[in-house]
């Protein structure tokens, strides 16, 4: 079990004057799925990218697997240990199948064609539409791209996705959450994943929410697949 702890962690921007994150604390470990609950604004996709290892704490400690994170390659760390999925996205303007070649190959894992071709195919999208620009499809199929990239990177311990009701919003949310939730289960990663509503709560573990900068754990839950 990999486990990821948060202690008195604050985040500040440079040019702000109030902390983002303030003294939060948490643990999230593999094997689980949490939804983050919070208002626009109120630090979720910060504390996504702490997680991730594009940012490091101000103050505190983020350690992973009882490694100080900000004290890691965080290239690596990113490449083979963390999937995520932003609400800007990170497609290539190439094929399905590049983009997926080339998150293999970030993670540090042999290139399977087959394999990538085999988890396109099971997401949703056609054959045809396997070796096309995703600029060509349509926005439905470039979310369920993005699926896949996440759904490839088999290594990962962590996936991380910031608000599926807008990354999903057209190749739908429960189907998304659905494949999530059983990758999860099935290889042992940590699903964390951010909201403002209550869409997508059912697959869940726990609940927490985030306010003024402030971690708060809600609840502990069934989650459903």
């Amino acid at each position: 079990m990999t486990e990821w702890i948060l202690k008195k962690v604050d985040y500040q921007y440079k040019k702000s004057a109030v902390k983002t994150l303030d003294g939060i604390n948490g643990s999230f470990q593999t094997g689980k799925s949490y939804q983050l609950f919070g208002d626009s604004g109120s630090g979720k996709s910060t504390f996504l990218a702490l997680l991730a290892g594009l940012i490091v704490c101000t103050e505190g400690a983020l350690t992973v697997a009882g490694a100080e994170l900000a004290e890691l390659d965080r290239n690596t760390y990113r490449g083979h240990t963390v999937a995520c999925l932003f609400q800007e996205g990170s497609l290539l303007e190439d094929s399905a199948m590049a983009n997926l070649e080339m998150e293999m190959l970030l993670s540090g894992s042999t290139v399977d064609k087959v394999e990538i071709a085999k988890v396109l195919l099971a997401v949703g999208l056609t054959e045809q539409q396997l070796n096309i620009s995703v600029m060509k499809l349509s926005k439905q199929d470039r979310q369920l791209v993005s699926l896949a990239k996440l759904l490839v990177k088999k290594r990962a311990e962590l996936i991380l996705v910031d608000e599926p009701e807008q990354v999903f919003s057209d190749c739908g949310v429960a189907k998304a959450m659905r494949l999530l939730k059983k990758h999860c289960l099935q290889n042992d990663t940590c699903l964390v994943f951010t909201t403002q509503t209550t869409q997508s709560v059912s697959f869940a573990d726990e609940l927490w929410g985030l306010n003024r900068g402030k971690l708060l754990f809600i609840k502990e839950q069934h989650s459903v697949m």
